[in-house]
């Protein structure tokens, strides 16, 4: 039985545009690569003589494949 050439076309074709279609970047959508590029900051606390602040950091370990934290001081100041 011979299938029609438009359906041959077809079913060629849908991979190619589904890839096609992956490789679009956006600025204004949650892609994988802004999930990878995400921080978070979290738990702020001010020292008792007020010049410095202590805080939580999250970041993605891209070559781990799994989030990391780690404690981050500032001054009160900025």
């Amino acid at each position: 039985m011979r299938r029609p050439p438009v359906l041959i076309f077809a079913v060629l074709l849908a991979p190619i545009t589904a890839l096609r279609a992956q490789e679009t970047a956006s600025d204004t959508l949650l892609t994988v690569n802004h999930y990878l590029d995400w921080e978070q900051v979290a738990d702020p606390q001010v020292s008792p003589d007020g010049l410095q602040i202590l805080y939580t950091r999250r970041w993605v370990n891209q070559l781990e494949y799994r989030w990391d934290a780690g404690l981050w001081t500032m001054n009160a100041d900025g």
